[in-house]
């Protein structure tokens, strides 16, 4: 998989390292307070590389929780849609790699309607531990 454009700054890489060690959704405050220990101590540094990696389809803002998590997809990112559950319970997220789901979205291409880029579907689930 090619080196996402984001990575060409240390900042970025550093929050996509938070974000992929992390085990649950973080916000972009709680990001910068792990990142204050390696130099970084601005929020609108964390901002502008959580907008590059979003960007680069490597990470994924969560509306719902007002956090972000990392993309935990192997493919390559030209996905142009995720679909995220989400529960309502523990706030846990699960990345979905159901193809036959986004499928039926791009349709909508079709119809006209075109999805936004790196587009994040959030579905509103209860999650087996907490069900």
């Amino acid at each position: 998989m090619a080196r996402p454009s984001s990575l060409s700054s240390p900042a970025t890489e550093l929050v996509l390292n938070v974000l992929r060690k992390a085990k649950e959704p973080m916000s972009a405050y709680a990001l910068l307070e792990k990142l204050k220990k390696k130099g970084i101590k601005s929020p609108p540094t964390v901002y502008r590389a959580l907008e590059a990696l979003i960007s680069d389809g490597v990470v994924h803002k969560i509306k719902e929780l007002g956090a972000y998590v990392a993309c935990d997809c192997t493919e390559d990112h030209e996905h142009a849609l995720s679909v995220i559950a989400v529960c309502g319970d523990c706030k846990g997220v699960t990345e979905l790699h159901d193809h036959g789901i986004i499928h039926s979205f791009e349709t909508l291409h079709k119809q006209g309607i075109r999805l936004q880029e790196h587009a994040v579907i959030e579905l509103p689930v209860i999650c087996n531990a907490c069900a």
